[in-house]
């Protein structure tokens, strides 16, 4: 299941189509969905390239004192990039599927871009790579789900994260989660499933939606998707009574 946009999807230069979908509200059957997946739990076989991709991953973890920063379906690596500088003293995992994208990654250091000591690029199975997060328990202060794909037709709805069965684990990895989309109804539709979960769940959670402009575009898509004009969408899950300084130093800057 990809885990963002395809790239020649959005391969014009300064320009990008919205979203186009037959649906037009949230997802009849999404309720009926989340309350089936939040009472199972996932059991997809991990793939090997991922199981060997998050023990290279959690040796680097082990090396700072630091809760862990999760950057899921980074890309080319910019949101990565943005998140390990503001965020200069805890570990910063950034994951995709493509080898293509995150060869990009790679380039900019090459170039002459010096990449953070606390940043670690991981290629894996996304899905895979939040189950052995979640096994491994590891303490991640902060959750990047930045542009995820919107399989934005109406028979869609499963390959949606927040219609599928690893729901329940995506929103336990993190007591703090922000997700970012250009596409209304993929927000209103994460925004009832954290509403929903949370109250299944009986969580003290503040869960919030809102559109917004950023003044420096955290990754590549939300560069192309602000400069051609989209709407931009957040919706930020926050368990506990206290924020953490990073979710603050996130928002502020965007």
């Amino acid at each position: 299941m990809p885990e963002d946009f395809d790239d020649k999807k959005v391969s014009m230069i300064g320009i990008s189509k919205e979203v186009e979908s037959n649906q037009t509200g949230i997802h009849k059957d999404l309720e009926g969905l989340v309350l089936r997946y939040l009472d199972s739990e996932f059991r997809r076989p991990i793939a090997d390239h991922t199981r060997i991709a998050f023990e290279a991953a959690e040796a680097f973890v082990h090396t700072f004192q630091a809760p862990i920063v999760l950057d899921s379906g980074c890309g080319t690596g910019l949101s990565t990039l943005n998140l390990a500088k503001r965020f200069p003293e805890n570990p910063v995992i950034g994951v995709d599927k493509s080898e293509v994208r995150l060869s990009k990654a790679d380039a900019r250091a090459a170039n002459g871009e010096p990449l953070p000591n606390n940043i670690f690029y991981v290629r894996a199975e996304l899905l895979d790579f939040w189950k052995l997060a979640a096994d491994a328990k590891w303490n991640i202060c902060f959750h990047a789900l930045f542009y995820p794909n919107p399989w934005p037709k109406q028979s869609g709805l499963r390959y949606r994260f927040h219609g599928s069965p690893i729901f329940p684990t995506l929103i336990r990895l993190s007591p703090e989660l922000e997700m970012r989309t250009n596409w209304k109804i993929y927000a209103d539709e994460f925004r009832f499933a954290l509403e929903l979960a949370s109250k299944h769940l009986n969580w003290e959670a503040k869960i919030s939606e809102e559109t917004f402009i950023p003044s420096e575009p955290i990754s590549a898509f939300e560069k192309k998707f602000n400069e051609s004009g989209h709407a931009l969408y957040k919706v930020r899950l926050l368990r506990g009574e206290r924020p953490s300084q990073g979710l603050r130093n996130v928002s502020s800057r965007a």
